[in-house]
Order: C-alpha cells, then sequence, then structure tokens
C-alpha cells in the first residue's frame, strides 16, 4: 500500500476514533516472568503477605514489642516504593506508619532514646523525609532534626568514622553505613547541608579503606580502630569473615546514597569506584549452581554453611539499581542479577495458599561481641555465623525482597539502561553507545521505479523504498540532476543516497504531506507529514553529498508564520493545540492539517531506533530541519544546514536517548541545535528525557544559539557532551543557552562543553534564562545544575554570564574554568543563582579599566 494510501486510510481511522484512544509510548519490553509472575508482581505478593499477617503489630501502640527501629522501617519504606510505583493509596500509608506512629506532634520520638547513641536508630528518618517531600510538616522535620542532633553528637572514631553504637566503641560496622548514609545524605539535599555529603563520603571511604580485603574481594564486617574487641585481628582490627547480610547492607547504602550526590561532589566518583569493588565481590562469590549466595559468603559448600535469602535479596536489589541508574554497567551484572532473582524465587519463596507467600531462609541477626542467648560468644567466626538462627519472613529480608522486584521490573522493562554522568570521564561510555546502521550492498536507483527529471519522482521514490525494505535493506539512489516529490516516508533498512550532484526539491504543496502522527513544538498531535518521515523504523538513513531543497519561501511554508500587516496565520491553530493537550484530550484527537498552518518538519524519525543523517545539505527548510523523536541511537554526521526562515532550527532532537552530532555546519534562522523533551503538561504525560548526546566538531554561523537546551524541556534533559566547535557569527546570539520556565518546568542537567572557540556572540556566551516566556508564573520549578566549561575562549562578546532564574527555581553549580573572554562590553547579569564558580578564568574588556587607586610605577 502507498504511503499516501495509508495516510489516507489512517485519516479514515482517526475520524472515528473512540475518545480513551491515545498513541502508545515507546514500547517497553515484555517483562519475563518468574514461576508464574513478573518480578513487580511478587514484591506485591509479599507486600500483601505481611501487611496481613502483621497488621497493627508494627505501630506503636499496637503490639508491646513494637520499637522505632531499622527493620520496621526498611519494610516501610519499601512499601512507599511499592505503593507509589502501582498506585495504592493504603500500601503507602501504612508504609508511612512504620515510622509516623512512633512520632508525636511535638516531633517526639516513642521508644527512642538519644542517649543510647545508637545507629541503627537512624533508618526510620528515611520514611520520614519521604513523606516530608510530599507533604512537608513541622513533626516530621522535628523529628528528623532530633535523629540530625544524634549524629552531630554521636561518638567517632579517630578519622571521623561513626561509632556502630555507643556499647560498640571504637567500631564501625557495614550495617551502620546503611543505617545513617542515605538519610544524611537525602537530608543534606532536601535542608541544603552540603557538609553531610562531605561526611558521609568519608564514612563510606573509611569503610572500604579499613574493610576491604583484596585477596577475596569482599568486605569484612567491622572493623575495631582499637584492635581491643576480642573478635579484632590485632594487626588489622578487621572481625574475621565475610558475613553476607554485612555486605549486603553496605551494597544498599551505596547506591542508595548515590540518589542524592550532586556529580560535582569530588568524592563521588571514589563513592563509584567502592560500589563497583562491591559488585566485583559480589559477582565473585555467587554460587554457580543456584545463582544465590552464602551466609558466609566466600565459604561454599563448607559443612554448616548455607545459602541465604536476606543478603541475596540485598544484593540482587542493590546490583539491579545500580545497573538503573547507570553506575553499574548492564551488560556485566544483568546475567548475575537476573540469575540471582531466579534463585530467589525458586528456593527461597514458599506458597501459604493463594496469593499469600513467604521468605523462607533468613539469619534471623548476626553482630559482633556479647553473647548470643545461649551463651556461644559472637566471636565473628565461622561457627558463629551459622548458629544464629534461621527464620521465615524476617523484615530484613522482605524489605529487600520487594525493592529488588522494583528494580528487576524496571531492568527488565527495557532494553538499555542508562549511564550515570557526571564529567568528561564518562565520555567514552557515553560515546560507545552510538554506533550508525549499516546496509547491505544493494542499490535500487530511482529511475529503474520510473522517476523522470523535471516529473514528480513521488511515485518511483514511494516503489523503491518499499522495494529495499521488501529485499532486506540496502540504498535508494537518487542520482545525479534535479527532482521533484512530495512527503518521502523511509521503511526499516532503508538507506536515502542523495547523490553527489543530485537535489531532491519537495512539494510546496500541503496536500501532498499526510496526516501522521507528529510533535509540533513539543505537543503529539496528528498534523502534516515531515518531508523525509519514518515511524516505528529501525535502521534508516539519509546520506549522500547531494542537497535536499525544502524550497520553503514567504509565499508557501514560511508566510504561515506571518504576513505583512495581519495576524499570524498558524497562531490560532498553535493555541488550540496547546488548549487541547493541556486538557487532556486524546492525541488522535488533536486533529490539524489542512486550514491550520501548523508547517512540516524537514526530517523526523519518530519513535525510530538506529538513524544515521550524513553528508548531505539542507536547504529552506519549512520549519525545524532535522528532528527526531522519541528515537534511539541517532548519528548527524557531516551535514550542511542553510537556511534563514522563521524558526529554521539546525538539529531538534528531543526525548530522545544517544545521539551523536559531529562535522555540521549550522547557518540557520534559529538555534543551531536545540535539545528538547515535550512541552509542559504533554511532555509531562510522555515523560521521556533526552539523555547522552555528543556535540563535536562542528560550525555555528548565524542562529539564535550555538547549542541550546529547551525551551520545550519539560521531560528533562541531561548528559549533554559539547567540545571542538568553533561559533562566530554577529547573527549568532548565544553560544550555551537554557531557556525554561515554571510552565514548562523539567530538570536540565550534566552539560559540559570544552575546547569551544567563540568569535562575536550577541548576547553572552552561556545564557541561562529561565524567565523565558511565562517565567515564574506556573507550578514546575525548572531546574539547571551540574554545568562545566572549560577551556573556552571568545574574542567578542557583550558579557560572559546573562544568568535569570527566580525564587524557587534552581540554578547551581555552574562551572567556568581555565577560559579566556576578550572584548566584553557590558555588564554580568546573574540573578537568583547558586554556586557560579570561575576557575583560572581571564575576561578581558574590550576598554581597559584601571583600578581606582591604581598609579603608575614609580620613575627612575
Amino acid at each position: 500500500m502507498s504511503f499516501l494510501s495509508r495516510g489516507l486510510l489512517f485519516c479514515a481511522a482517526v475520524a472515528v476514533a473512540l475518545s480513551a484512544f491515545r498513541l502508545p509510548l515507546p514500547a517497553a519490553e515484555p517483562v519475563r516472568l518468574f514461576g508464574d509472575a513478573t518480578p513487580l508482581k511478587w514484591s506485591e505478593r509479599m507486600a500483601r503477605s505481611e501487611m496481613e499477617r502483621r497488621g497493627e503489630g508494627m505501630f506503636h501502640g499496637g503490639s508491646p514489642r513494637a520499637r522505632w527501629g531499622y527493620e520496621t522501617s526498611l519494610l516501610g519504606l519499601s512499601l512507599l516504593h511499592l505503593g507509589e510505583r502501582i498506585g495504592d493509596e493504603a500500601m503507602i500509608e501504612y508504609g508511612a506508619k512504620t515510622a509516623e506512629s512512633f512520632l508525636g506532634a511535638d516531633g517526639l520520638i516513642h521508644t527512642y532514646k538519644m542517649e543510647d547513641y545508637n545507629i541503627d536508630m537512624i533508618p526510620p528518618g528515611k520514611v520520614l523525609l519521604f513523606r516530608y517531600e510530599k507533604n512537608p510538616s513541622p513533626h516530621l522535620k522535628a523529628g528528623m532534626d532530633t535523629l540530625i542532633e544524634q549524629m552531630r553528637k554521636h561518638p567517632r572514631t579517630s578519622e571521623g568514622g561513626y561509632w556502630h553504637k555507643l556499647r560498640y566503641p571504637w567500631q564501625m560496622w557495614l550495617d551502620g553505613l546503611f543505617m545513617a548514609s542515605p538519610f544524611l545524605a537525602h537530608y543534606g539535599k532536601v535542608f541544603e547541608e552540603p557538609a553531610l555529603f562531605d561526611d558521609v563520603a568519608n564514612q563510606i571511604l573509611l569503610m572500604d579503606k579499613h574493610a576491604y580485603d583484596p585477596k577475596t574481594g569482599l568486605h569484612y564486617h567491622a572493623w575495631d580502630e582499637k584492635r581491643a574487641q576480642d573478635w579484632a585481628n590485632k594487626e588489622t582490627g578487621t572481625s574475621p569473615n565475610f558475613w553476607g547480610r554485612s555486605v549486603g547492607w553496605y551494597a544498599m547504602s551505596l547506591v542508595d546514597t548515590l540518589d542524592f550526590f550532586s556529580p560535582t561532589h569530588p568524592e563521588v566518583e571514589a563513592i563509584n569506584d567502592v560500589l563497583r569493588r562491591v559488585a566485583d565481590g559480589i559477582a565473585r562469590w555467587q554460587d554457580p549452581a543456584t545463582g544465590l549466595w552464602w551466609q558466609v559468603l566466600d565459604q561454599g559448600t563448607r559443612e554448616g554453611n548455607y545459602l541465604e535469602s536476606t543478603a541475596s535479596s540485598m544484593f540482587v536489589y542493590a546490583l539491579a539499581k545500580g545497573i538503573n541508574r547507570g553506575y553499574l554497567a548492564r551488560e556485566t551484572y544483568l546475567p548475575i542479577v537476573t540469575k540471582g532473582y531466579e534463585g530467589i524465587i525458586r528456593d527461597f519463596v514458599r506458597r501459604d495458599g493463594g496469593e499469600t507467600i513467604s521468605l523462607t531462609r533468613c539469619c534471623s541477626v548476626a553482630g559482633l561481641g556479647f553473647t548470643m542467648s545461649n551463651g556461644r560468644p559472637r566471636d565473628g567466626s565461622f561457627e558463629y555465623y551459622i548458629a544464629e538462627r534461621i527464620v521465615d519472613n524476617d523484615l530484613k529480608g522482605v524489605g529487600p525482597f520487594i525493592l529488588a522486584g522494583i528494580e528487576m521490573q524496571r531492568l527488565l522493562a527495557t532494553k538499555d539502561s542508562p549511564v550515570a554522568v557526571r564529567g568528561w570521564g564518562d565520555y567514552e561510555r557515553v560515546l560507545a553507545r552510538i554506533q550508525a546502521p549499516t546496509f547491505p550492498d544493494r542499490d535500487f536507483d530511482i529511475t529503474q521505479f520510473g522517476a523522470r527529471p523535471g516529473a514528480d519522482a513521488s511515485a518511483a521514490i514511494r516503489a523503491a523504498i518499499e522495494a529495499c525494505h521488501a529485499a532486506g535493506g540496502g540504498r535508494v539512489v537518487v542520482p545525479p540532476g534535479e527532482w521533484t516529490t512530495g512527503a518521502i516516508r523511509l521503511l526499516s533498512n532503508v538507506n536515502l543516497h542523495v547523490s553527489e550532484g543530485a537535489t531532491l526539491g519537495f512539494s510546496t504543496d500541503p496536500k501532498d504531506y499526510p496526516i501522521v502522527p507528529t510533535r509540533w513544538e513539543g505537543v503529539e498531535l496528528m498534523n502534516y507529514s515531515a518531508l523525509v518521515y519514518a515511524h516505528d523504523e529501525e535502521n534508516i538513513a539519509i546520506t549522500g553529498k547531494g542537497t535536499l531543497d525544502g524550497r520553503a519561501d514567504w509565499d508557501n511554508w514560511w508566510g504561515w508564520v506571518r504576513s505583512p500587516g495581519k495576524p499570524s496565520p498558524q497562531r490560532a491553530a498553535r493555541n488550540r493545540l496547546i488548549d487541547l493537550a493541556e486538557t487532556d484530550t486524546p492525541v488522535a484527537e488533536r486533529v490539524f492539517g489542512d486550514g491550520s498552518f501548523l508547517r512540516p518538519n524537514f526530517i523526523q524519525p519518530y519513535r525510530c531506533r538506529n538513524v544515521l543523517i550524513e553528508g548531505v545539505t539542507l536547504r529552506r527548510s519549512p520549519m525545524w530541519n532535522i528532528h527526531p523523536v522519541l528515537s534511539q541511537n541517532v548519528t548527524v554526521r557531516g551535514v550542511s544546514i542553510i537556511t534563514h526562515g522563521p524558526n529554521n532550527d539546525g538539529c531538534n532532537p528531543e526525548s530522545c536517548t544517544d545521539v551523536l552530532i559531529e562535522d555540521t555546519l549550522f547557518d540557520t534562522g534559529d538555534d543551531c541545535i536545540a535539545i528538547k523533551s515535550g512541552r509542559n503538561g504533554d511532555g509531562r504525560r510522555v515523560g521521556v528525557p533526552t539523555t547522552n548526546v555528543i556535540v563535536r566538531n562542528c560550525t555555528m554561523k548565524d542562529g539564535h544559539g550555538g547549542v541550546v537546551l529547551g525551551s520545550e524541556c519539560s521531560g528533562g534533559i541531561r548528559n549533554v557532551f559539547v567540545e571542538n566547535c568553533e561559533m562566530d557569527s554577529p547573527d549568532l546570539d548565544r553560544a550555551l543557552r537554557f531557556k525554561n520556565n515554571a510552565v514548562r518546568g523539567g530538570v536540565l542537567e550534566n552539560v559540559f562543553m570544552r575546547d569551544v572557540r567563540i568569535g562575536r556572540v550577541a548576547e553572552a556566551v552561556l545564557t541561562i534564562d529561565l524567565l523565558y516566556e511565562e517565567g515564574p508564573r506556573g507550578e514546575f520549578m525548572p531546574v539547571v545544575r551540574n554545568v562545566q566549561m572549560e577551556n573556552i575562549t571568545s574574542t567578542a562578546s557583550p558579557r560572559v554570564l546573562y544568568v535569570r532564574g527566580f525564587e524557587g527555581a534552581t540554578i547551581d553549580d555552574i562551572r567556568i574554568s581555565n577560559s579566556t573572554f576578550s572584548g566584553v562590553t557590558a555588564t554580568e547579569v546573574v540573578q537568583h543563582a547558586g554556586r557560579i564558580v570561575f576557575d583560572r578564568v581571564t575576561i578581558n574588556p574590550e576598554v581597559e579599566v584601571r583600578g581606582l587607586n591604581s598609579v603608575p610605577p614609580p620613575t627612575r
């Protein structure tokens, strides 16, 4: 069926679509079953089983034994996360009560004694913080402040490490890192106490320094600075064995703490190194037969040792979350966590009837010092660890089991995982993810399908594309000459090759562009196809040294923006589209096209994978030139974009992952590169950020900005690298620009620029404008953070910085280093900004300025 016929049938279908119809979000992978359920379902079964088993006994007053402590809050926190994930308010309230029920209206914590200085009493603070961020309350803050006061006074080792308890002097345990570190880091982020991050980093690194054993790749359970305990090695101070759950506590502490650390913190990479060491140790000692882990990790099948469920659940949770957050390499650890989770479900989960389940083979407790109830010393020996009771449904296993299912569901629902990006050290990992597609050595010349110079070649091009696709792929070749076409739709495994000397000119008749699913200025709708369009295709390309000419001018497409002396023809439709999106009208009912004057883009791969645009020249685009949407693995290389019409942005990746733009010339009527992720409520509905964008070796001439983030950025943008570019034109306004407001919202973070040479720009080298259009008049506070510029030179700019925020918005961690800015003529603009750091920066004004007290050198 032809592209035009498909388009007409689609339009007819849209006209009778049900109001509930919505275009699908990017398809998630079907999540495999473990036994008869997905990981998320197993978590839900365990959560409901525990809520039924324990009832009110978890809460203050519900049982004489109910206590404020880490065990109940670990289950509580897991219920909060699961309840939020599946939309169960009752589960959320139950989880919250594991801590909140112990908290009085004045913030007094029942059953808690600060004077014990017991680090095990800190984890319920994580539940309070979770709740506080949703609904700030003075009594929650008072309770958290009590815990913070304990930790400010908590006894420490000589290097500042927290004692595990007052009655365990000079001792640090792996357990204690989980108890305090995530809470302190979270508190530090919410209440802006950066010193807490330094303290937490110190705790983590001290434990690694003193407890790590390079021979096994594992960490000992504990360390005694004074070597005074009977269990302590008299030379190293470490306990004698590697207890599974203690390593699990440490692993969970690392992935949970990193949630809150700024990527610019000086120790964040060191913490990641610790996590990788811990993960490697966990992987090394996984039981090859079952995928599970032993009570004493390195002792395997030694008599009395057993495969233990709490440590196994912690390990799967920590590794799966590490992959999901980009801290750990997916290809390395996915087989390990999958096998581990299989083993947990197979060997540790018992069906108790219906949907009720239990977690078996849980070590009840283990510690160091003092004695067990039977008089055996807790001496850290192998014999001690295997002697502790084995029980069902211990909360120290149930909570991690629930969390593990949440992370496994997320992990298995995608084919890929993110890269945690902190700076240029992660550049190569991001670059390695982007691979241009290749095609079979097979050509389909459009003249073989009836194309003739001077005649409409649309049908011939369509037939060649369909034949190439049916044959398994290759090149559809546009030979030298002048060719005319309407809309082109690419199919999987097709490379549209525009030969040197060929010009492919596009019709300016809107009737030649079918109505298709698309995005227009960040909002989903049904509108004109791009001049070259693809939807849900894989391995597609536009290559060659020829020219694609959109033939736009003020008598056709460009005239839709404005007409002399008349209102903008497109304005009414633009406003109607925004209104439809904000009232949550289904996308299939947002039908535009004839009479709406919303111009098509030039090239738009929509929901595609493995895209290459290389070598061609683009001229006279109706609107945005290259606009990949919801696509992955996109390469734009060696393209020349020369077009000065309205909104003629050069390349606008939107809600895309893994994009490389290199060796490309931008001479445009708007932003050269504008990175986007959807507008306002519609962008939040789709909720797909743009991540992992590399721009290198490009030349930016005319345009509003060289590299721009926004303004349609409601889904967020992160991990952008820009290097070795030339930017120079009196009609180029900024080099690096962020534009956002409180209606769009979105987090823009991890943006790195280096080795960029800037000639003349009209406004500033760096512009961060959060007052763009609606400015502060909205509920979605914009965030710009972790922006690093180094080795930047400019020869003529009014100013270096034009930075405007407002109360409630975030502009933070802006760092410029090793850079020289000359010819500066105006005052810097900085409003409502956080940390802006200049390191080895020179700013030379156009006219030399002398200090008020400057005097000439003495004469001889």
